[in-house]
């Protein structure tokens, strides 16, 4: 697996404050990368997840995007927020969906909808918290600049401030 960049990191204990300054990194990011065609869905997953850790987690909340291209050809954009909470059962979240009682009006649309979005998504714990992830595949063919995403330098990328720049302590 060659990750190409991993150009946004927020760690902030500000609650939703944070969601509409990742969207807006998120969306220079994937538009500099050539990404339009997953900008919705990447937008609408951040949300999604970010909205759950200050819901549900414990401060502080982290935001990263990572753009991938594996060896085999896969291609994606990684979603990650992060808590200092215990993390959730990915099992039991989907058992309850399938299960003939289960209902989405007691909650988890949120997570339903990221599960219809994403390829793939998850929690990984640490002993610092956890982290809930989703992959977003990019078709083949949608950008013709994304295999040369690796070679492309990410301080071309228009910020409106340092605060943006990759490799800072990113406030959003």
């Amino acid at each position: 697996m060659r990750v190409v960049v991993s150009p946004f990191r927020s760690d902030r204990s500000e609650s939703v404050a944070s969601a509409s300054g990742a969207r807006a990194v998120i969306r220079r990011y994937l538009a500099f990368w050539d990404l339009e065609s997953v900008v919705d869905e990447a937008l609408l997953v951040v949300t999604e997840l970010l909205s759950n850790a200050v819901r549900h987690g414990t401060p502080p909340w982290g935001v990263r995007m990572w753009l991938v291209l594996e060896e085999g050809g896969r291609r994606y954009v990684r979603l990650e927020v992060a808590d200092a909470g215990a993390g959730i059962n990915v099992g039991r979240v989907r058992a309850h969906w399938r299960h003939p009682s289960g209902s989405l009006t007691s909650g988890g649309r949120g997570l339903f909808i990221v599960d219809t979005l994403a390829s793939r998504w998850g929690d990984d714990r640490s002993d610092s918290g956890h982290t809930v992830w989703a992959e977003l595949d990019v078709k083949p063919g949608s950008s013709a600049a994304l295999s040369q995403a690796a070679d492309r330098p990410t301080a071309a990328i228009p910020h409106r401030d340092q605060s943006d720049r990759p490799g800072a302590a990113n406030r959003c």
